[in-house]
């Protein structure tokens, strides 16, 4: 388990500009490791969060662009298991907690991004029940 940065990044909603902002990191040679792309639905700007080893060197790559980095946010990586169960136990542990999950997502090898305001009481609680649910 790990934690990492994601980065917001604001895009134009509108067909190619995910393509280009996906080239654009691609052609820093930066690998993107897990990414979540909501659109606005009004058609006028939507949002990709992106999650890779460097976010700063991400947010380069993205601004030189032209894209706008609005936000970088802390995120723990959990390696997951393909199995009935595994995803609602971890989330039983998170709800009992108390904590409220912020953007999650599937990433890249098999892991789950999750991010929540506290992210050290997150990782913490994800660690033990990760432990947990592994016996």
């Amino acid at each position: 388990m790990e934690t990492t940065k994601e980065l917001t990044v604001v895009l134009e909603d509108r067909p190619g500009t995910l393509a280009k902002a996906c080239a654009a990191i691609a052609d820093a040679g930066i690998n993107i490791e897990g990414f979540c792309a909501v659109p606005s639905g009004t058609g006028r700007q939507g949002t990709f969060h992106v999650l890779t080893k460097d976010a700063a060197a991400t947010r380069r790559a993205i601004e030189k662009a032209g894209f706008t980095a609005k936000d970088e946010r802390e995120v723990v990586l959990v390696e997951a298991e393909d199995r009935p169960g595994f995803l609602g136990k971890i989330l039983k542990s998170v709800a009992d907690a108390e904590i409220n999950l912020g953007r999650s997502y599937v990433a890249t090898n098999n892991r789950i991004a999750f991010s929540a305001d506290d992210i050290a009481q997150l990782r913490q609680v994800l660690q033990q029940a990760v432990t947990t649910t592994r016996k």
